[in-house]
């Protein structure tokens, strides 16, 4: 009789142990989910604050190439991203010496450096979410009773978003 209960209990232990990990683990791909998309709208906004950059840029293949960058990172979708911002970094970088002595860019300026932190904000958030979520994935009980379902395993967001930092 005694062996029964405690085979009871410890069968009662592991079960409630599996539904709290499984519950976790999906409120932790929420949490990428929610981070993913609280990213997504950083950057569409720094790719519209470098966009009200063009105007006030001289033509030539800076104002471009910034233009193209810009284009192509308002019209991506969550595969491929990376590139895509990457280039939007590159033009910026090669466009903000030119903006120095635009009339009329600091407004501009203000605001593309307030999105371009915004973003490295929710990176950050985003690639701890992930950090986060594939540990809990790579431990034996989760990897062994398939706990996260059929959903993919979370993509660290890693984009270069240091165009801005040099003293302008």
């Amino acid at each position: 009789m005694s062996s029964v209960f405690w085979s009871v209990v410890v069968v009662v232990l592991l079960a409630s142990y599996i539904t709290w990990t499984a519950g976790r683990l999906d409120r932790m791909h929420a949490r990428v989910d929610a981070a993913w998309a609280a990213l997504d709208a950083q950057l569409v906004r720094r790719a519209a604050a470098a966009r009200a950059l063009l105007p006030l840029l001289p033509t030539g293949p800076e104002a471009r190439a910034l233009e193209a960058a810009t284009s192509a990172a308002l019209k991506a979708g969550e595969a491929g991203r990376e590139v895509v911002e990457n280039d939007l970094s590159r033009a910026l970088r090669a466009a903000m010496p030119l903006l120095q002595s635009a009339p009329g860019s600091a407004q501009a300026r203000a605001e593309l450096e307030t999105a371009a932190t915004r973003v490295g904000l929710a990176r950050s958030f985003h690639n701890s979410a992930v950090h986060d979520t594939r540990g809990l994935r790579g431990r034996r009980l989760p990897r062994a009773l398939r706990l996260a379902g059929h959903r993919s395993l979370p993509a660290y967001f890693d984009v270069d978003d240091t165009a801005l930092s040099s003293p302008t």
